[in-house]
């Protein structure tokens, strides 16, 4: 562990000079660096969501040469901290890291500006913005969580559900919050229309969490009283669905979730009570990679706070969708939103729609 005292002799310099310093790190920025290692930590790697965001990383850095150095928390926030302090040990030039949760950012943070080393922020907003005196980052990255939670409580209603439940994420987390967020707000707007929230839940992000939680729902809530289940992932919603389909209640109850999962879209395709799931941020690692790239190269981040806009996906536009982003890569080239080697760059991710 570091030391609070040591901490804040380092941070005191401020944040031009820290920046200044990551900026420098690589020398030119004219010249791409050589033999550079980036730290990835991301909250599990026992989720398809994060194998997907890991698979599209190691995509970037190939096609940058750089070397990936990948390490999964197992939802554990000391497991992280430990995880960030050995890839720091090990000589990464960058990190990129999905805090477990915003009251541990500030650590992951404030470690990597201990050893001059600019860090992205992914998908979990720290709860301050990168330009401080105190904990400063290279720029945060991450969906718009409270628009995808508005947008899966229309989709729901848009197929006629007015007594939804809602199956969120990790308490603590700005993600589950955001999303939530939304989720209020959209019913909000809705109840005119007779669109109430009958519950909501806080229960995890794994099948076996959705699973549970549904079921708990099920028996609190007998046939009729409920029709639409909100759910803040795809794997909170496949658990969900499988608790619904064995409760012989499919027909009365329509899903939707977020991340774009294989089995989710598999059950989307078929036209099941799965009818909805937002995503495409699974891109969000390798995007912060870039970033970290570029600053690296003496190029600062474009936009240091990034909402990005997701891909809404149901039945009329799955073939598309499958298309462009699932059985070919996505329709961009890399380098061409890396100011390093595309200086007219005038953003560093590339827009999610579907063509």
């Amino acid at each position: 562990m570091f030391s609070p005292g040591r901490l804040s002799r380092v941070v005191s310099r401020g944040l031009s000079v820290g920046i200044a310093t990551f900026l420098m790190a690589a020398g030119s920025p004219t010249q791409a660096a050589d033999n550079v290692s980036i730290g990835v930590s991301v909250p599990t790697l026992d989720n398809v969501f994060w194998v997907r965001a890991v698979d599209f990383a190691k995509h970037t850095a190939n096609t940058l040469g750089v070397e990936l150095v990948v390490v999964g928390a197992e939802n554990k926030e000391e497991k992280q901290l430990n995880d960030v302090q050995s890839l720091i040990s090990r000589g990464v030039k960058a990190l990129v890291v999905t805090p477990q949760s915003t009251a541990t950012a500030p650590g992951l943070i404030r470690l990597a500006n201990r050893s001059n080393i600019p860090i992205m922020i992914v998908d979990r907003y720290p709860g301050f913005p990168a330009k401080n005196d105190k904990a400063p980052y290279l720029g945060f990255i991450g969906p718009d969580d409270v628009t995808a939670g508005r947008d899966i409580t229309n989709a729901l209603v848009n197929k006629g559900a007015t007594k939804i439940v809602g199956i969120g994420g990790l308490p603590g987390s700005s993600v589950a919050e955001g999303r939530q967020k939304g989720l209020n707000e959209a019913v909000s707007e809705a109840a005119g229309k007779g669109v109430k929230l009958v519950q909501y839940i806080g229960a995890g992000e794994s099948q076996d969490n959705g699973y549970s939680a549904m079921q708990n729902l099920l028996a609190a809530h007998p046939a009729g009283t409920i029709d639409g289940v909100w759910c803040y992932n795809d794997s909170l919603a496949i658990g969900a669905y499988r608790a619904i389909q064995q409760a012989g209640r499919s027909n009365e109850i329509v899903i939707g979730g977020m991340d774009l999962t294989p089995d989710a879209l598999n059950l989307i395709e078929k036209k099941t009570n799965f009818i909805y799931s937002t995503g495409g941020h699974w891109l969000q690692v390798g995007f912060g990679v870039m970033i970290a790239y570029d600053a690296l190269n003496g190029h600062p981040p474009i936009k240091d706070d990034i909402r990005l806009s997701l891909i809404g996906v149901d039945s009329a536009n799955f073939a598309k969708f499958k298309q462009e982003y699932i059985d070919n890569p996505p329709p961009f080239n890399v380098k061409d939103y890396v100011v390093t080697f595309n200086a007219k760059a005038d953003r560093q991710t590339f827009p999610l729609l579907v063509q």
